[in-house]
């Protein structure tokens, strides 16, 4: 059974300049109920993504940070970052959304647009975990992002997609613990999570540019093909197998 319910304790702030640091900050504070703590924001200022590129997080989207302490075991650790990824897109289809899509490691977008993204860091004993879903805001125009209500047609209460965002946060990490304590005990075991992960993703089958940091030249062409069991994405170029386990990717064909 999983010690926590993620989400039991919600601290909300009208505007933040950065939500990663206010959990660090509450994390030293109030410790005792830091695990499953969720923080969200109604804006954040001063947004950064991987790499720090600037992420418009303005009213109307959904902005959050969770706080998890780091208690799996190591071969496990990077099945965390898929499960937010399940999380955010069982809620969205839930919605109504159901052309929406996981892109490997855990970005939600629909018909190429990007919907959601996550930042995942470690701090201290920590997993600090950034979240944004674009939700009623309207992302810049030069950006190839949608939002909810263009999905959908109508503007979402932003309350209804938080809880629905929550319900399977807290299914998907369940799974995640009763795996990861089984796992323990006996190996080969079927690994749920990324059975899950295979029917919500369109990476797979894919021709991807992949690259730590897309931004940066020196890339690498291949096909996805498999994700191995600890969440780490297998490409094939020419034959030769390529496990990778943190980046980015853009989809070819």
């Amino acid at each position: 059974m999983v010690p926590l319910v993620i989400g039991e304790e919600i601290w909300y702030f009208p505007s933040l300049e950065r939500g990663m640091e206010k959990a660090k900050e509450l994390i030293e504070l109030y410790p005792r109920t830091a695990n499953g703590r969720v923080i969200w924001m109604g804006e954040v200022l001063k947004a950064k993504g991987r790499f720090q590129r600037k992420w418009f997080a303005e009213k109307g989207g959904l902005w959050l940070v969770i706080t998890l302490y780091d208690e799996l075991l190591g071969k496990n650790k990077g099945l965390l970052s898929l499960v937010v990824g399940l999380a955010l897109v069982r809620a969205v289809r839930a919605l109504g959304a159901k052309e929406v899509y996981l892109k490997w490691i855990n970005d939600l977008h629909f018909r190429g647009k990007k919907l959601a993204g996550v930042l995942m860091e470690t701090w201290k004993e920590w997993f600090i975990i950034g979240i944004g879903l674009n939700v009623n805001n309207t992302p810049p125009g030069f950006l190839p992002a949608i939002n909810l209500k263009e999905i959908l047609k109508k503007e979402m209460p932003l309350e209804e997609v938080l809880f629905k965002f929550l319900k399977y946060f807290n299914y998907y990490y369940k799974m995640l613990w009763d795996f990861d304590l089984e796992s323990f005990y006996e190996g080969g075991l079927a690994n749920p999570i990324i059975e899950e992960f295979k029917k919500y993703t369109d990476t797979l089958g894919k021709w991807v540019y992949y690259h730590y940091n897309v931004e940066e030249k020196g890339g690498l062409i291949a096909k996805a093909v498999d994700l191995d069991l600890e969440g780490a994405l297998i490409l094939e170029k020419e034959g030769e197998i390529i496990k990778v386990s943190s980046g980015e990717i853009f989809y070819l064909a």
